[in-house]
């Protein structure tokens, strides 16, 4: 009878050992597919505008077309926030100074997109954020997000990120 019993717990130890172990390997594949489907939804709300690089963006204030619109190589001043999917707020709520030259694709993309005093809120896909930085293929068991989990910086792999920008100033 103890053989019994021993014999059956090692099965039912190695089987859940490999229900665990394919848990663990797709960790972030749920994710990717949740951020995937939430752009796919958002590309088709009322005033959303897609650019060929998948960014998406709506404006929301543009005051002073006449006003200087950041270029590639502008640093801007900025008060932006920075959220997940999720509602997870990443960074944001302060005035900063940023070159535009060394943000991320999306970001730098979208600013683009409006003037000096401008409001602008975008969708950043996964391939225009830090994961173009970090991660490549669908190796889900690897991949790395950006920041130190558990940090209000922390960034999940394959997150798409939402942007809240205002352009205080355009320095050329």
């Amino acid at each position: 009878m103890d053989s019994k019993i021993k014999t059956l717990t090692i099965f039912s130890f190695t089987i859940l050992s490999l229900v665990f172990a394919g848990c663990t390997q797709n960790k972030w594949a749920d994710w990717k597919v949740q951020n995937e489907a939430w752009l796919a939804q958002k590309s088709k709300e009322s005033g959303i505008k897609k650019t060929d690089s998948g960014l998406l963006y709506k404006i929301i204030a543009d005051p002073t077309p006449q006003a200087a619109c950041p270029n590639m190589t502008s640093t801007i001043v900025c008060d932006y926030t920075v959220k997940l999917i999720n509602g997870y707020k990443v960074d944001g709520g302060n005035y900063v100074s940023l070159d535009l030259n060394s943000t991320i694709p999306g970001f730098t993309e979208a600013c683009h997109k409006i003037h000096e005093h401008g409001d602008i809120e975008f969708y950043v896909p996964a391939e225009l954020g830090y994961d173009n930085l970090k991660y490549v293929g669908n190796d889900y068991y690897n991949a790395e997000g950006f920041g130190t989990e558990g940090t209000q910086s922390y960034i999940p792999p394959y997150s798409a990120l939402i942007y809240t920008v205002h352009i205080c100033s355009v320095i050329e």
